[in-house]
């Protein structure tokens, strides 16, 4: 009885391995995020079990109906039991609380699990279309357990990039090879196993077709970060804190902003500069804000009074009758960086109020095209670095700035614009609308000031910014865009919009009163986000557009109000992540890097290719090499296996015209069959037999001769095909 269960179990599982095999992945890869190890071991041997259990069932008689109505009458009668002895007090007195618990939740996934793989299996047997039922579900299942990796959080899921860094791989490489596994383990599920030469060159394709991809993909940039402009799916940021002078001064924006016509990263394939205006759009989608877009190191400590750090691209200044755009004119905006360094540094004048500033040099790694560098405000040096990791950086680039760090008391008494402008440069940074209603808030706003501060343009510049901060709100969701003038219809409407409402209205709100002021794009970053590293992770969500004010001997002051956000704030973001792509950036110029060097990084497109040239032409030398061989080895070997060879080479020569010997088909049928291509190889087949059965050696001549003469023939017959099966490596490998 033993005996003949194990003969059955052995064929079951020789049968019916692919389908246990996919369903236990499944399995347990589905459920490792939620299930112990020893859990999930339980729930692979059910699912292999269950798929076993339901390929075998699906040969049998029974009906489809009657097999699913009792699988469904076991998995009730299955979930009452457990439910019965897990309130009665039998388990806890004989297993304690704890593990009975444990028992009763374990008993409970793996009855599920098997049935399910049961079914599952049965289904699919019955109905071919089912196998791709199995196949998608391995491969949600992988889909699902590297999902955490998605918008450039190359360290997750931790299983994938701890091993990876631990062993000094890319974890690209690692989640490319899970895909490529996950592929190769997804065809099982498609075939049914037809002989084991068969299945064995099936899984051979699949193999060689994972490794191929996997070596491409890189090849293609598919590892490379391709989220798209942040500021169109971030949208403007969530101030859950907000600027708030009046108590204690500000606080950082939490999340990013914009729009996509700020135009801070660069797509596929365009060119040239950064659009001209900051868009006013109704409604961002905040899918993406985590995604990673670039990293910058700090090369000094840096605590600036905002609380805050403004990578500024780009600034608006010049007003067009509807919104402020980008100036052209000379002098206007000219310390910015509108283009990246090449082989000679780029460098501006040191901007006013060095005492009030810290000199910060950084070095900025990008994960994505910009259209202009981001530089910490204000920058005045701009150099090319080495890229520390082509694979993952687009450009790495070093920067020298002067932030301002000087508490918000010190800017004081500094008068507004600046001497050294000439009349037309301070015109364009106070311009208005022709709205009188922006000089009348503004006058309403200056009343709210102490009378011996109203005549100084920095207590102006913070009145607006705490009547902004008291009376506006947040949202990403707004109804100004299509207005004539957007920011009069947020600031005299219903006041509910984001960053690119709240600069524009700060920066008009100055102008009105006096100050020189434009509107800036670019990143903020929050300080309490900084951690214990000089690593700086800017993410999609960090864009941001705010206003600034110009200040006699002080320079440009970011005045960035933040009101009450009706949105859900923004998560913080992933230190893990923000240490290990500072500490990837640092490259060379990190001690642990130069100490641990990698074991393998990701090849350039030319060295795959290359690779990929050479295992193409090992692969056809090698099959050719083999095939000459089986062709002169009747000349070349002992005189009494010169017949069988011969036989062999004339074998070869009928499956390069695709003539094969079917599985179960007697060697005289195959001859008969081949007769109408060759005559002469049922003669030769005569002969092989004849010497098989008598055990002796047929006239290795006359056997030489007859194969020669099968070739020719065979020539004769299909003469391209023979031809193009001449060229073909490995036809050889279909003789039997």
């Amino acid at each position: 009885m033993i005996a003949t269960l194990f003969r059955v179990g052995g064929w079951a599982v020789r049968e019916h391995w692919p389908a246990a095999l996919v369903l236990g992945l499944a399995a347990v890869l589905g459920l490792a995020p939620f299930a112990t190890a020893g859990e999930l071991a339980l729930v692979a041997l059910a699912a292999a079990a269950g798929a076993i259990a339901g390929t075998s069932l699906a040969v049998t008689r029974l009906r489809g109906v009657a097999v699913i109505a009792g699988l469904a009458v076991l998995g009730g009668a299955g979930w009452l039991a457990s439910t019965l002895v897990l309130r009665s007090r039998i388990p806890a007195a004989l297993l304690g609380p704890e593990r009975a618990a444990w028992a009763a939740d374990a008993f409970a996934l793996v009855a599920l699990t098997g049935l399910a793989a049961l079914a599952l299996a049965f289904v699919s047997s019955r109905i071919p279309a089912g196998r791709v039922a199995m196949s998608a579900i391995l491969v949600a299942a992988v889909v699902l357990l590297l999902l955490a990796h998605r918008g450039g959080s190359i360290n997750r899921p931790l299983i994938v990039g701890d091993l990876a860094w631990l062993r000094g791989y890319h974890p690209a490489f690692l989640l490319g090879l899970a895909g490529a596994a996950a592929a190769l383990a997804g065809t099982l599920a498609l075939y049914r196993p037809t002989g084991r030469h068969r299945v064995g060159r099936h899984l051979l394709a699949a193999l060689l077709a994972s490794v191929a991809l996997l070596l491409v993909f890189p090849a293609l940039g598919v590892f490379s970060f391709s989220d798209r402009d942040p500021l169109a799916l971030a949208g403007p940021p969530r101030h859950e804190r907000g600027f708030f002078p009046g108590r204690g001064g500000a606080r950082p924006a939490e999340g990013g902003g914009g729009g996509r016509g700020l135009g801070l990263l660069r797509e596929g394939g365009q060119d040239g500069t950064a659009p001209e205006v900051a868009p006013f759009l109704d409604d961002y989608s905040s899918d993406g804000a985590q995604a990673p877009v670039a990293v910058v190191v700090l090369h000094d400590d840096v605590s600036p009074a905002s609380g805050a750090l403004y990578f500024r691209q780009v600034a608006f200044s010049r007003f067009n009758g509807r919104r402020l755009v980008r100036a052209f004119a000379p002098g206007v905006d000219d310390d910015l960086f509108p283009r990246f360094p090449g082989a000679v540094p780029m460098r501006r004048p040191l901007p006013p109020g060095q005492v009030l500033r810290r000199r910060v040099p950084a070095t900025v790694s990008l994960l994505r095209d910009h259209f202009q560098p981001l530089v910490l405000a204000d920058g005045v040096e701009l150099a090319s670095a080495p890229n520390a990791d082509p694979s993952l950086f687009r450009r790495t680039y070093r920067s020298v700035s002067w932030v301002l760090e000087a508490d918000f008391d010190a800017l004081f008494g500094h008068a507004a614009g600046d001497p050294a402008w000439p009349p037309a440069v301070r015109r364009a940074y106070l311009e208005l609308p022709d709205d009188p209603r922006y000089r009348d808030l503004a006058a309403r706003i200056l009343e709210l000031v102490r009378p011996e501060y109203r005549d100084d343009p920095w207590a102006r510049s913070l009145a607006v910014a705490v009547w902004l901060e008291r009376n506006t709100r947040y949202s990403l969701h707004s109804r100004h865009a299509s207005a004539d003038d957007p920011t009069a219809s947020f600031l005299f409407g219903d006041r509910i919009g984001y960053c690119v409402h709240l600069a524009h209205a700060a920066a008009y709100l100055a102008r009105a009163l006096g100050v020189p002021a434009r509107v800036a794009a670019g990143y903020a970053y929050a300080e309490e986000n900084r951690g214990n590293g000089s690593a700086l992770l800017l993410r999609a969500g960090d864009a941001h557009a705010w206003a600034e004010v110009r200040l006699d001997g002080v320079g440009w002051v970011p005045l960035d109000p933040g009101p009450p956000s009706i949105d859900p704030p923004m998560p913080a973001p992933d230190m893990d992540l923000q240490s290990l792509l500072g500490e990837m950036a640092r490259g060379e110029d990190n001690p642990l890097a130069r100490e641990l060097p990698r074991a393998w990084t990701l090849p350039t497109a030319r060295q795959l290719l290359a690779a990929l040239a050479v295992l193409a032409l090992l692969w056809l030398l090698s099959g050719h090499a083999v095939k000459a061989w089986r062709r002169i080895a009747p000349r070349c070997v002992p005189r009494d296996r010169r017949a069988r060879l011969a036989y062999r080479a004339a074998l070869d020569r009928l499956a390069e015209v695709g003539l094969a010997r079917s599985h179960g088909e007697s060697r005289e049928r195959f001859a008969r069959r081949a007769a109408r291509v060759s005559p002469t190889f049922e003669t030769l087949t005569e002969i092989h037999l004849a010497s098989t059965w008598t055990g002796r050696p047929a006239p290795p001549a006359r056997a030489r001769t007859l194969a020669r003469r099968v070739a020719r023939e065979v020539r004769r017959a299909r003469g391209l095909r023979a031809a193009l099966g001449t060229l073909a490596p490995w036809n050889w490998t279909r003789s039997r």
